[in-house]
């Protein structure tokens, strides 16, 4: 039986599926007892020509799902399996599938029972379907479908064969020849033309790097026993993995070998093919086939092999792409961002795709081989692959044709992934039947034993409990889809039944059926939801989320059904948010939060914006009646709710928000009301953002404002509210502040201002009132040595004198400059904008705050001077610009973001040099990365183009933070943008995200692109970067000295972390090499270029004590140091962590304490880890104790050591040590490896008070999971 629950679950479940039968025309409302409304309008089925929502089918699922782009992370947390919920994620036929994975490489089988030889009924045979199941009393085999299309479309037909058929005798099953649809193979290979290929662009398409690829090896050459030179070097080539290798043995084939043979180019394919990163155009390969063709060399069936391989894996990254692109546009529709230009962008890109024609020229190449033979040659993931692609066109006939043949061969068996994708091909035709047909073959096969990989021959118990396979699984997910794209509910309903019916009871096991997975009730609420019966899919997720346990994976059978999964999440709440029930969005949204860390769930940044930006449509919807007259405004607790969400995620209020907002806050105000309400600092901080973003759009207030009886009537009586309500305005951002009275001035009189100076609060008065009443923008006042503005004499020639420093010149410095320019302004002489501007940001850059603001000031004078109020205009913006990115290399980032607002509250777009500096320049904060991401959003919503720098620097923040996959995306949406051309610091930015989270095989490859740019400049990090990952990530010592040579064989001189690099790969990859470390050192001190660094002395403590064990080494190196710095103490500490020798430590902290260096986070985690090993927690609580926690919102400082000299700086009066969030990480490990899981508790409550990264605290809180919690790591 059921267990409990799970029948209480489904109880009746039978006899709703009978209501919906005997209800033509109705969707299914009473499933799990509960009533609904009427249907909702049907929602279309989304996806690039069609599509699947998660069963793992052809397809990377509907847009929907795809709309996260690589911001998805799946399920994650400690104890449960990494995976991607995200249908677009594993749809490859041969990604992780054990069945299918193996027959890449072609094997020869010996063919099965003599009996089948001749005359036999087809490999996959039919069978009685059941009558409970499916409602039917005959089916159709696929045979049979296969041969009604042939007679009706004469598919298969050929010049001199026919299409026979065994008559039937009065059995079901069906007889046939073995030669039924297929194509005569007579002709000689001389004798038929070889297909041509287009042509394609060069230009690499943005995809996933984790697209499938085949790296196979070929099949055997038939054509001669002999193995040339040139052969030989391409499979050496190939089989090296090196793609660059593989490219220059084929230049040479294509341009000096002579005489080549069919064998060196099916070897230059293949090399090609396995080389091959996913995302790559086939450009290359396609043009050496074509080579091939006009040297008159006729393909064999091994120049097939790789080019439909190769072409297929291309159709499933361009059919994935799609998806993505697509779900991004649909995305920005149902969430009310109309952001024109990227949506342009993002259409031009998917019709790009779109006219790439692999799927047509993979076909013609199918055809092209089974004529040269190439029957019984094919491997299985030929086949696999084409019914993929014919799933992703839902083109039933060539499906057809791809399986006759398959049907045909004896020498293997297919796997589930094949009838995966043919049930895919007929659900996306919405073929109903013929995918019945295909689930039923499928069911039969696999009972007679002809499905590989599915063997019920074993102990039932065994099979259920092993879940048999997950591609089983995915089949009757799949089929389950079908019959919600058929219109039949409740036949997916039915085999839901089934799949948990069949293994109730224990004493009766049914190992052909599996159970459902998380997964397969995803497959359900998806089939609700897309057949626009959305409220019978919130039924069965409410009933879901009682269920007490989440899956681990999403397809993992279990009995009892789980709660949601990821997938499950994403829909619920893209179709809530799509068909505006609000309530229950919110509802389901707040229960996201709370069970997300339990259930192993991401709530994702686009979760967040979605249920802001719905909120916002309806309420802004709330506020206009069906005929356009403005109604009553939603209640302020609703509004504020979302005012905090948008905080929360670092969203700026849109303008329909901000209206709503102010509108609402004043009317409570004058309701008196507020006292009930608490208002945060950065809420306030909102409110008076609104208030200014409502000031700048006067123009369109109207189309705005949409509310009668607008409360909100201007700024003064804003200010004045919030002064009674005793608002410290003192204590909000600088650039708000300045903001305010700037606006204050500009808006009104004199008379109006004295009047509200005289009702607010001092510190109201203070902050906002202005010493004179001239308006002045800076800091510093104009001095008084200028003339008059009448006098102002713009010269072009002082412009030209004063710009002679920029870019460069050998003698003409910027302070050279400044001075021409105060020598012209003591002639009554001034420069064009353009020209202070670029002494501006000259200035910001070398940190000279005085000059820049000067110089702003003279601006000031120059602009007032310019008569055409255009120019002016254009220079103004200009000035502010050039000011936001002087200050904010300066370091003063409120006066950047000041400028910034003063761009933006006038309707300008800063420029993307100016978002390139504020994204450089921020830093020292507990989240940098989210930071930086959000200004790159904010510049992409104004409709800021980005330019190379602006690229280089958001890719350069992500790779510092270990986001890779962000990373790579904006590197190829870079690369797709016209006139932005990726540059090597480029190339290192991203070769160093791959690095960092040891993807060598992407950071080789983009090596290598980088290296064969003709605009390559060698630089010193890539080079750095490739040891580093050799030398740490994954280890190999041979292509850490690679790199080495590389770096020195382009003229690039080693740096100090080059050595550091070289001492590593000698002293930690086995086997350590003392010898060459010691003898790299010695290079290093008598190198009078590269300075000695503590980080070299840890490096060698490191290899004598960690690796080496040798503690009596590592201390007598260590004692040699001159004047050690934190680096050498931390790994000096290491070592005697290593080799559980505490008790030597106190003596080396007096030394470190005495001698004034600084104590690092990093050696306090040293030491707190240290002790808790030893059992004495206590002194390791006193540790983390002594340290000290930065201000919140702000990172710890004083814990990294300057990279340019060895000798740390010593103070008389050493500074706070502050704790990192690492130092969190070891104590709570300590605590709870020493049993103490209440002090880990109360850790984590402070940790959450401290309001870290969700990220850092989920990772720690993570560690509670695990029943084997060590206070400690492995030691090396």
């Amino acid at each position: 039986m059921l267990p409990k629950v799970a029948n209480h679950f489904f109880l009746h479940t039978s006899r709703a599926v009978a209501a919906v039968q005997n209800q033509t025309g109705h969707t299914l409302r009473n499933v799990l007892q509960l009533q609904s409304s009427a249907p909702s309008a049907p929602t279309a089925w989304t996806g690039a020509g069609s599509s699947s929502w998660g069963s793992n089918g052809a397809g990377p699922g509907g847009a929907k799902f795809n709309a996260g782009s690589r911001f998805y992370n799946g399920y994650t947390g400690a104890g449960r399996a990494v995976t991607q919920a995200n249908a677009s994620t594993s749809h490859d036929g041969n990604a992780e599938q054990s069945d299918e994975r193996d027959e890449i490489v072609p094997k020869r089988v010996e063919p099965r029972s003599s009996k089948r030889t001749i005359t036999r009924r087809h490999s996959l045979s039919l069978g009685t379907l059941s009558e409970h199941e499916h409602g039917q009393e005959d089916s159709l085999g696929v045979l049979h479908t296969v041969q009604l299309h042939v007679r009706s479309k004469h598919t298969f037909a050929a010049s001199g064969e026919a299409l026979d058929e065994s008559p039937s005798d009065s059995s079901r099953a069906l007889t046939r020849r073995n030669s039924t649809a297929s194509l005569s193979a007579s002709g000689s290979i001389d004798d038929l033309p070889p297909p041509p290929v287009p042509s394609v662009s060069g230009k690499s398409i943005p995809t996933d790097l984790a697209a499938p690829q085949s790296v196979a090896d070929p099949a055997v050459d038939d054509e001669s026993g002999k193995v040339s030179a040139m052969y030989q070097s391409l499979r050496r080539a190939a089989r090296s993995g090196d793609g660059a290798s593989v490219i220059h043995e084929v230049h040479i084939l294509r341009t000096t070998h002579k005489n080549p043979m069919v064998s060196e180019f099916n070897m230059a394919l293949s090399g090609l093919h396995e080389t091959r990163r996913p995302g790559e155009p086939l450009t290359l390969l396609l043009e050496t086939y074509n080579d091939m063709i006009r040297r008159s060399l006729k393909p064999n069936v091994r120049t097939y092999i790789s080019l439909i391989l190769a072409l297929t894996e291309r159709d499933y990254e361009v059919h994935k792409s799609i998806g993505v692109l697509d779900g991004r546009v649909k995305r920005r529709k149902l969430i009310g961002r109309q952001e024109v230009a990227l949506n342009e962008a993002d259409e031009k890109r998917i019709e790009q795709l779109k006219a790439e024609n692999n799927f047509a020229t993979a076909m013609s190449m199918f055809d092209a081989a089974l004529n040269v033979g190439a029957r019984n040659k094919f491997p299985l993931a030929i086949y696999t692959n084409l019914l993929r692609s014919c799933a992703f066109q839902a083109d039933v006939d060539a499906a057809i044709r791809v399986f006759a043949q398959l049907e045909s061969r004896t020498d293997f068996l297919p796997g589930p992934q094949v009838f995966l994708n043919l049930l895919s091909v007929y659900a996306n035709a919405n073929d109903l039947q013929g995918a019945k047909e295909v689930f039923q073959e499928f069911r039969e096969a696999s009972k007679a034993g002809r499905v590989k990989g599915l063997d019920f021959s074993a102990a039932p118990e065994a099979a259920v409990a092993s879940s048999i396979t997950r591609g089983q699984l995915l089949v009757w997910n799949k089929m389950i889809e079908a019959y919600f794209r058929g219109g039949q509910p409740a036949g997916a309903l039915r085999l839901l039944e089934t799949m948990m019916d069949s293994n109730a009871n224990p004493a009766e096991l049914s190992p052909e059926v599996p159970s459902p997975s998380s997964s397969t009730f995803s497959s359900i609420i998806a089939g609700f939801c897309y057949s626009g019966d959305v409220t019978s899919a919130l039924s069965w997720f409410d009933r879901l989320l009682q269920q007490g346990e989440a899956a681990r994976h999403p397809h993992e059978s279990s009995l009892v059904p789980p709660r949601p999964d990821q997938l499950a999440w994403v829909v619920m709440l893209d179709f809530l948010a799509q068909e505006g029930m609000i309530a229950d969005l919110n509802r389901l949204y707040d229960i996201l939060v709370e069970c997300a860390p339990r259930d192993g769930l991401e709530v994702r940044r686009l979760d967040h914006t979605l249920v802001l930006e719905a909120n916002v449509n309806y309420l802004q919807s709330g506020a206009v009646s069906t005929s356009g007259a403005k109604k009553n405004a939603p209640a302020f607790k609703d509004v504020l709710r979302l005012v905090q969400l948008a905080n929360k995620v670092n969203v700026s209020l849109s303008k329909e928000l901000a209206v709503l907002y102010l509108h609402t806050y004043m009317l409570t105000c004058n309701r008196g009301n507020m006292s009930q309400y608490a208002i945060s600092l950065r809420e306030h901080e909102a409110l008076l953002s609104s208030a200014l973003a409502v000031l700048s759009a006067k123009t369109d207030m109207e189309q705005i404002i949409t509310i009668k009886n607008y409360a909100y009537k201007g700024l003064i009586p804003l200010l004045t509210a919030l002064s009674k309500q005793n608002l410290q305005l003192s204590k909000m951002k600088a650039s708000l502040i300045s903001s305010l009275s700037d606006a204050l001035y500009a808006g009104y009189s004199k008379e109006q201002r004295d009047e509200f100076f005289g009702k607010v609060t001092s510190d109201f008065r203070i902050a906002l009132e202005k010493p004179t009443e001239s308006r002045n923008l800076s800091p510093n006042p104009v001095v008084q040595m200028y003339p008059p503005i009448k006098d102002v004499v713009v010269d072009g020639t002082l412009s030209r004198y004063v710009d002679e420093w920029f870019p460069s010149h050998p003698t003409v410095t910027i302070h050279e400059a400044y001075r021409r320019l105060q020598d012209g302004i003591a002639n009554s002489k001034y420069v064009h904008p353009s020209t202070l501007g670029r002494l501006i940001n000259g200035f910001g850059r070398v940190g000279d705050l005085a000059k820049v603001h000067s110089l702003y000031d003279i601006a000031q004078i120059v602009l007032s001077s310019i008569d055409n109020k255009q120019w002016q205009s254009q220079a103004w913006f200009q000035i502010e610009d050039q000011m936001i990115i002087a200050c904010a290399h300066a370091g003063d980032m409120e006066a950047a973001f000041q400028h910034r607002d003063r761009i933006t509250s006038n309707g300008g777009i800063p420029s993307p040099d100016a978002y390139g500096s504020l994204i450089e320049c921020v830093k020292d904060t507990t989240d940098d990365t989210s930071n930086a991401m959000a200004l790159f959003s904010d510049a992409q919503m104004l409709g800021c183009t980005p330019n190379v720098y602006l690229y280089n620097t958001i890719i350069s923040k992500l790779a510092k933070a270990r986001k890779a996959d962000f990373a790579l995306e904006l590197f190829q949406q870079m690369k797709a943008t016209p006139g932005v051309r990726p540059s090597s610091i480029t190339y290192g930015a991203v070769i160093a995200a791959c690095a960092r989270v040891g993807d060598a095989q992407s950071a080789e490859q983009l090596f290598l692109e980088m290296s064969s740019q003709p605009n390559f400049k060698p630089r010193i990090p890539p080079y750095n970067m490739m040891m580093q990952l050799y030398a740490h990530t994954k280890p190999d010592r041979e292509r850490v000295l690679h790199y080495y040579d590389q770096l020195l064989l382009a003229g690039v001189k080693p740096s100090a972390h080059t050595y550091k690099l070289l001492i590593d790969a000698y002293g930690t990859i086995e086997p350590v090499d003392v010898s060459a470390m010691e003898g790299v050192f010695e290079l290093l001190r008598n190198n009078r270029s590269v300075v000695l660094q503590g980080s070299h002395w840890a490096a060698l403590i490191n290899a004598y004590g960690c690796v080496k064990k040798d503690l009596r080494k590592a201390i007598s190196t260590f004692d040699s140091i001159p004047t050690p710095d934190a680096v050498a103490y931390e790994s000096l500490i290491n070592v005697l962590v290593t080799n559980k020798q505490m008790a030597l430590a106190p003596s080396y902290m007096e030394k470190l304490k005495s001698s004034g260096v600084h104590m690092t986070a990093y050696i306090a985690n040293l030491l707190i880890k240290g002790y808790a090993a030893a059992g004495d927690v206590e002194e390791a609580r006193r540790i983390f104790e002594n340290l000290v926690d930065p201000p919140s919102g702000v990172a710890a400082s004083g814990n990294h050591v300057p990279h340019e000299g060895s000798n740390q700086r010593t103070s008389s009066s050493p500074s706070l040590s502050y704790r990192e969030p690492s130092t969190w990480e070891a104590m709570f490990r300590a605590e709870l490896g020493n049993g103490y899981r209440d002090r880990a508790v109360a850790l984590l409550a402070r940790l959450q008070e401290r309001q870290f990264p969700a990220a850092v605290y989920n990772r720690i809180r993570g560690i509670m999971s695990d029943h084997s919690v060590s206070p400690w790591a492995a030691s090396p």
